[in-house]
């Protein structure tokens, strides 16, 4: 048993399949029981199929999950496993350690909007978070220092929700992307990623750009950050000339979803076609 453990450990292929079904419900003793009589590439053949059961989806049914939907994090969770796992000449592992200790969770890319705040303390930071992201955006000559002044005026005093609801709306404005968006996508997958804010409900609810400097905070500070959440925020998957770096886009989400089909449809069932 401890050289079956040891050659799922070693090898670099099982130890992110193993990982990914024990991540997602799958227990030790069942793998076991899986690799019986099981040579490396059967066991190895045998999990995709166990993944591909577990997901139990169609690249059409990929692309309608929302963030309520009950497969979406384990969606994202095989895009960040599988990313990892076929890159060439790489040590670099997933960290399941970090996953199984909840260290991030499903959060939007872009919030266009902060309705769920309801304290003086998460609209104070709400506010601060985006103060600070708006003093560096570019090409928004004539609108940062009116947006400033409102937000500075707001904070100078204790912050109520009408005087809230004012300044969020200007801001949410001056973050929003230049193609406008559809608001209909803010809760689809190609606006969700796993991040690590689900403590903070200011950072939570916030743009784009705000969340881009937190990360990029976190990622000097050493934190680890999945790696397709890494690349989503630095733009990796949208073609060069349709990158606006401190929006995000319906390019940005159709590239991000593109990137997601591809990495995981290994693991999708063909759709059915009527006959």
């Amino acid at each position: 048993l401890d050289s079956l453990v040891l050659g799922w450990d070693e090898g670099r292929s099982l130890f992110h399949k193993v990982g990914y079904v024990i991540a997602t419900g799958r227990t030790f003793e069942d793998l076991v029981r899986l690799a019986e009589g099981r040579g490396r590439k059967a066991f190895e053949e045998a999990l995709d199929e166990a993944i591909r059961d577990h997901l139990g989806l169609t690249f059409g049914e990929v692309a309608d999950l929302t963030y309520e939907s009950r497969k979406t994090s384990d969606v994202l969770l095989l895009m960040n496993v599988e990313t990892i796992r076929r890159m060439k000449d790489s040590s670099e592992r997933y960290s399941f350690r970090a996953h199984a200790a909840g260290a991030w969770s499903l959060e939007h890319i872009h919030a266009q909007g902060a309705e769920s705040l309801n304290t003086v303390e998460q609209w104070t930071a709400w506010l601060t978070y985006h103060r600070a992201a708006l003093v560096d955006l570019p090409g928004i000559d004539d609108d940062r220092d009116r947006v400033l002044a409102l937000v500075d005026e707001v904070l100078a005093t204790e912050v109520t929700q009408q005087s809230f609801s004012a300044a969020e709306k200007e801001l949410v404005d001056v973050f929003a992307p230049p193609d406008g968006g559809d608001e209909g996508e803010v809760h689809a997958i190609g606006n969700l990623a796993l991040l690590g804010s689900r403590d903070n409900s200011a950072l939570n609810n916030s743009v784009f750009e705000v969340k881009l400097r937190e990360m990029i905070r976190r990622d000097k500070e050493g934190s680890y950050i999945p790696a397709c959440t890494r690349n989503v925020f630095l733009k990796y998957y949208t073609d060069a000339g349709s990158q606006q770096l401190h929006f995000w886009s319906g390019a940005d989400r159709q590239a991000y979803l593109t990137a997601l089909e591809d990495a995981i449809g290994p693991y999708l069932a063909s759709e059915e076609v009527d006959v």
